[in-house]
């Protein structure tokens, strides 16, 4: 059985959206490594509208030899909506960049099943967890509060499989 994902929520406040675009401007060398080890990428789509390319991270998960994300802001997130008008993308794994293709996985069972698996290897991933406490009582972030919502969506949560293409290592100091 097929579905479209249905689960949207409203826009991230002003602070949280800066605060959750930081990895582009620090994803360079040891900074990549560390945020890959938790789970960052980066995702480089092409504009729905304008076509330009529109960089930002999201968590993934590895399977085999894809990749899964999860848009934890649902359908209305801009990088889910624009893999959905085009879904070539390029994709920063540590210091390794390649082109991918990206397509939503159309089975509400296997959405589930995979934010289940996220589910359980989350304390490996995002901020560290000694971290967690201090930026939910700072109300910046709630990272097991993220992780809860998205399993209570369940099927409903939008998920994208990344196949990569291949990977090249980033030149030293260049940033590509």
């Amino acid at each position: 059985m097929t579905s479209e994902p249905s689960f949207a929520r409203r826009q991230a406040n002003p602070l949280l959206k800066y605060a959750l675009r930081a990895p582009v401007l620090l994803y360079r060398g040891v900074i990549a490594d560390l945020l890959r080890s938790r789970c960052v990428m980066l995702l480089t789509t092409k504009g729905r509208r304008s076509g330009l390319p529109r960089t930002g991270p999201v968590s993934f998960m590895p399977v085999g030899d894809r990749f899964v994300v999860f848009s934890g802001w649902g359908v209305t997130s801009n990088w889910y909506k624009n893999v959905r008008a085009h879904s070539e993308v390029f994709i920063t794994v540590g210091r390794r960049r390649t082109r991918a293709t990206a397509r939503l996985v159309e089975d509400p069972e296997r959405r589930r099943e995979l934010m289940l698996r996220m589910q359980a290897r989350s304390s490996g991933c995002g901020p560290p967890v000694p971290v967690r406490p201090l930026l939910k009582a700072l109300k910046l972030f709630d990272y097991q509060g993220e992780i809860d919502m998205a399993v209570a969506a369940g099927g409903a949560l939008p998920v994208v499989e990344i196949t990569p293409l291949c990977f090249r290592t980033q030149t030293a100091g260049t940033g590509r």
